[in-house]
């Protein structure tokens, strides 16, 4: 007997920096007309994709070397840290799907642990959720947390995470956010570093093509050179949709301020 589908209705990846929203950017967003483009189709997308929850894969929550992290308490975090108190998320947990993910988890052998509380200032989540409206869409969240360990672990991680899905049975978006190489021009935070544009071109190509194995071919020295944050997301996100996926679609790829920005949806079988 053919195992149910994991009911995902939405898949996607996107940026998280904080200077998207106008509170923080001051006019300085419409730099990044191509993002905020894309983050208006991906909001259209998600209220019309019939989701009872909101599953986010995160990477500036709580992140250690060895585990993953499952959110078990309400979603409390925002972006005071960003000079913006009054950009806040305050959004009700899902405490029966993270039960649930840590049991698969045993059960996989992924090193995953649910904790009680998030950091409290995660623009991983909040820039996202923020854009995206989730507030007034009014769903539980579930957030998982990356961890340092490599891509082939968050793919696996994504796999658990596919299967607590298929068990749980409830319609399901899921966003994985991360931001690319932080080293492209010698404007970037982090600098300029001569790898950083084909690092991230071999990512986009790997998200537009939904090749798993791209993406754990990179080095892993590379990537802490470059200074990334979306490997780990984007390996999560194939590992959760890799049963469902039809193709990708890159939305947007930018990088106004020396920092890879891509928003990607992934197209998935049954949905148009």
């Amino acid at each position: 007997m053919t195992a149910p589908i994991a009911p995902i209705t939405f898949a996607a990846l996107v940026p998280h920096p904080p200077i998207l929203l106008p509170q923080i950017g001051q006019g300085r967003e419409r730099e990044a007309a191509a993002t905020l483009a894309a983050y208006a189709h991906l909001r259209d997308r998600l209220r019309a994709s019939g989701a009872e929850r909101i599953l986010l894969i995160a990477t500036h929550g709580i992140v250690t070397l060895h585990r993953f992290h499952v959110l078990a308490g309400p979603l409390q975090t925002g972006l005071a840290r960003f000079n913006a108190p009054e950009i806040s998320l305050d959004l009700p947990a899902d405490r029966p799907f993270a039960d649930l993910l840590t049991e698969v988890a045993r059960e996989r052998g992924v090193p995953l642990s649910p904790t009680p509380l998030w950091e409290e200032s995660d623009h991983s989540a909040c820039v996202p959720l923020s854009l995206l409206d989730a507030e007034a869409l009014g769903l539980p969240v579930a957030v998982v947390g990356i961890s340092f360990l490599p891509a082939a672990a968050h793919l696996e991680l994504g796999r658990a995470i596919a299967e607590a899905l298929r068990r749980s049975a409830v319609p399901t978006a899921v966003i994985a956010s991360g931001d690319g190489a932080h080293t492209l021009s010698d404007d970037s935070p982090s600098g300029f570093h001569p790898e950083a544009c084909v690092f991230q071109d071999h990512v986009d190509a790997a998200l537009a093509r939904l090749d798993a194995r791209a993406l754990l071919n990179i080095d892993e020295d590379l990537r802490q050179a470059v200074d990334e944050s979306v490997v780990s997301p984007a390996a999560a996100l194939l590992g959760i949709a890799e049963s469902r996926a039809a193709c990708a679609k890159i939305l947007s790829a930018e990088a106004p301020w020396g920092v890879a920005y891509t928003a990607a949806e992934i197209i998935l079988h049954g949905t148009a």
